[in-house]
């Protein structure tokens, strides 16, 4: 399936404020088309808007499924948003752009998973996990972002 097409059908679903489909939902964000991680040098707007509405369907399969108490699935849906958000931010052949852009929405996604740990009084530990990962995976990325930016000011 194309990018736009997928796309669109992704977009009439987020139209759709009921939960009545959520199993399509659940398909089309287990089955992007596979050029949506591609590693092209130059993303067209279509291309971003997929990737982040994409995302945005995570959140919304995350909340739907906390909504019912479903914690477990809840979580692997924004983890699910996070890894590949991590993928994106820490390849080199993405947009530079793309990837300050992925590290800053990375930080909110972490914030949502905290305060989501932090409500369940047996995933304090995860909590904690949390924040060390993130701060691993964000450490050398900050430097070669700061590298980045530096040769393009030059």
């Amino acid at each position: 399936m194309e990018i736009s097409t997928w796309l669109f059908r992704l977009q009439c679903h987020q139209q759709d404020t009921g939960s009545h489909n959520i199993s399509e939902l659940v398909s089309l964000i287990h089955s992007p088309p596979p050029q949506l991680w591609s590693e092209s040098d130059l993303l067209s707007e279509t291309h971003i808007k997929a990737i982040t509405f994409w995302l945005d369907g995570c959140l919304k399969l995350f909340r739907y499924f906390a909504g019912l108490e479903h914690h477990q699935l809840a979580y692997q849906y924004i983890q699910l948003a996070y890894a590949r958000l991590q993928s994106i931010t820490a390849n080199p052949h993405t947009q530079v752009e793309l990837r300050y852009w992925g590290a800053a929405y990375l930080d909110q996604l972490t914030v949502m998973m905290l305060e989501f740990c932090q409500g369940q009084p047996e995933w304090q530990q995860e909590s904690y996990q949390l924040i060390e990962l993130h701060i691993a995976f964000m450490t050398p990325l900050g430097e070669l972002n700061m590298k980045n930016r530096d040769q393009r000011c030059l």
